[in-house]
């Protein structure tokens, strides 16, 4: 272990940047906080003539352990980029090393906080297959080792190429050549032509300067491929429910400060409260809507700080994602590592014909950051409108070659199924809470409002209309291309003139399954409704894991069934869901995906 823990630079190995000691200190005061709390409520039960030695020990304690730690991690970590791998070691009692493969590099994230940015140098991130334990995060380094560490990778998996060697895991063949032959292919700048009507922020960029130290290290010349403007931001914050979900996180920590704050002043915010209350419609309205515009304020000024000149670069066979304004984040992602690509679209973006989209990937790229690598991911596209969505992506991700689906909906027709379990629960819900009121008021031991009825009837509908919605959106696409005879181009539903007459519906070539594989594209697009918010998903059948279908007693005569594709995919939707869905696109789906 010498050569390792030496001189920096001795056989390759590298130390980091001295300022790794600031993001070490702050996570060892982190740690120690608590336990500094928990010793100083023994204070109480030792004698008051020991309770000062105590104190000062204790207080010298907590800055031995702040201090060394830091000081210990930092002066036994050593990284060093190997031809084929990322290496490194850190530990002084129990020596640890870890090594990543180049072919097994999922995605690349660097932070650079307001604190690490006078010493230009990163928080870098190497995320592999699976969860944050199986990646690499180097607390401290050069803001040019995230742009090296890409180099040397395309470098080996280039050599990999030419040796006929496979570099990218759980992918086909055809998907691999395509990452080798377009995306090596395109230019850093990709030109999205024929976009016409594509707003200013949804057209790439024509100018070919450089702003800024994160710019410059992507790329001397060209313009990215998607260039956010301060609008879209705000209309993505604006249209995002995530601002409700804030709403709760907001109350839940005011319900915490009420044992905490004087009495008085939450007697005094109470009253103000009952006031408001008590001048009628127009004074609760009015208190709503402040708080909304509240939390619309909050949900605006967060987003800005988040994804302040947010930028998507093509890199070779790399997509880069720039942005941040306090902390600048530039977020790497392989193409050949991604293995969905989602399109959402909330209920509050639907009149606006606007939607957002996300990359799936098969491992988590939140790292140290809080997640915000796994957010820069999830939303590659924050907000863009509905008629250019595809167009900005062919531009963006030419290997997988979009199209608008022409997508069969599986539920149309089977809505009783669909609204059958709402409908029920929702009725025994009522009327059991109903017939409890009643014996509650009849024994008088409590005399409640009937009023509360409302709560399961609002939730049920609630629940009946996202499922009355899946019936209308749930489906999928084949891709054109070769078809089994009796599917139709418009929908991809099976046409009665190519299905057997011994079973309706069903193409000949699915009573010899091996028959159907070779004219059944590689490719899927499916649709669905999570919550209140509907989504298009495309990915390949080489990132299915599993096929299962499933049916129940009263439903197997009538030929209808529940299918579910698990996806390996770590940060987003992890699965194609069919509700509810005929026999007959069931075996067209487990044709298409068990092969």
């Amino acid at each position: 272990m010498g050569s390792v823990f030496g001189t920096a630079g001795r056989d390759g190995w590298r130390r980091l940047h001295p300022a790794g000691l600031i993001v070490a200190m702050v996570q060892s005061v982190k740690t120690t906080v608590s336990s500094i709390i928990s010793l100083a409520l023994l204070f109480r039960i030792i004698p008051e003539q020991w309770r000062d030695w105590a104190m000062w020990a204790t207080a010298a304690a907590a800055v031995l352990i702040a201090a060394g730690r830091p000081i210990a991690t930092w002066a036994t970590t050593r990284y060093r980029l190997d031809e084929d791998s990322l290496t490194l070691v850190s530990g002084l009692i129990f020596r640890n090393r870890r090594t990543v493969g180049y072919d097994k590099v999922h995605a690349i994230n660097s932070a650079s906080p307001v604190y690490l940015q006078p010493f230009h140098v990163v928080q870098l991130t190497v995320s592999t297959e699976g969860m944050d334990e199986s990646s690499i995060t180097l607390d401290a380094v050069p803001a040019a080792l995230q742009l090296e560490l890409e180099t040397v990778r395309a470098r080996f998996l280039a050599d990999g190429r030419s040796r006929g060697e496979s570099t990218a895991d759980g992918a086909d063949a055809a998907d691999a050549a395509a990452v080798a032959g377009i995306g090596s292919a395109i230019p850093a700048t990709v030109e999205a032509s024929g976009l016409s009507g594509v707003s200013s922020s949804e057209r790439p960029a024509t100018d070919g300067t450089s702003r800024g130290q994160d710019q410059g290290a992507l790329n001397s010349g060209g313009a990215p491929v998607f260039r956010a403007s301060a609008t879209d931001i705000v209309l993505f914050a604006i249209t995002d429910l995530g601002f409700l979900a804030a709403a709760f996180v907001v109350y839940g920590f005011i319900s915490q400060l009420r044992d905490v704050l004087p009495k008085r002043w939450l007697e005094n915010a109470d009253q103000s409260v009952d006031r408001i209350l008590a001048r009628g419609l127009a004074s609760i309205v009015m208190m709503v809507a402040l708080c909304l515009i509240v939390l619309l304020i909050v949900s605006v000024v967060s987003s800005l700080l988040r994804s302040h000149r947010f930028e998507v670069w093509r890199r070779g066979d790399d997509l880069v994602v720039v942005r941040g304004l306090l902390t600048r984040r530039v977020t790497t992602v392989p193409v050949s590592r991604i293995q969905t690509i989602v399109i959402r679209q909330s209920v509050l973006r639907r009149p606006f014909r606007l939607c957002s989209v996300g990359l799936g990937l098969s491992s988590s790229t939140s790292g140290e950051d809080n997640g915000e690598g796994s957010l820069a991911v999830a939303n590659i596209l924050p907000v863009i409108g509905t008629p250019h969505v595809v167009g900005v992506l062919r531009a963006m991700l030419p290997e997988w070659d979009l199209h608008q689906p022409d997508i069969h909906r599986t539920g149309r027709g089977l809505a009783r199924y669909y609204l059958g379990m709402p409908v029920a629960v929702g009725i025994m819900a009522t009327g059991g809470a109903g017939a409890v009121f009643a014996l509650l008021r009849r024994m008088s031991v409590i005399d409640i409002s009937y009023w509360w009825l409302a709560v399961p009837l609002i939730a049920c509908a609630c629940w009946s209309t996202s499922r009355w919605f899946a019936s209308r959106i749930e489906g999928f696409a084949l891709p054109d291309g070769d078809r089994p005879e009796g599917t139709t181009r418009e929908t991809g539903s099976i046409d009665d003139a190519g299905a057997d007459a011994g079973a309706p519906g069903v193409p000949a070539c699915l009573e010899d399954c091996r028959a159907c594989v070779s004219v059944l594209p590689h490719r899927i697009a499916a649709t669905g409704v999570r919550g209140v918010s509907c989504f298009t998903v495309f990915t390949r059948r080489s990132r299915v894991q599993s096929f299962r279908r499933s049916t129940t007693a009263w439903r197997a005569p009538l030929g209808i069934e529940r299918v579910v594709m698990p996806l390996f995919v770590m940060n987003g939707l992890s699965e194609l869901r069919f509700r509810f869905i005929r026999r007959a696109d069931a075996d067209r789906l487990a044709c298409w995906a068990e092969q």
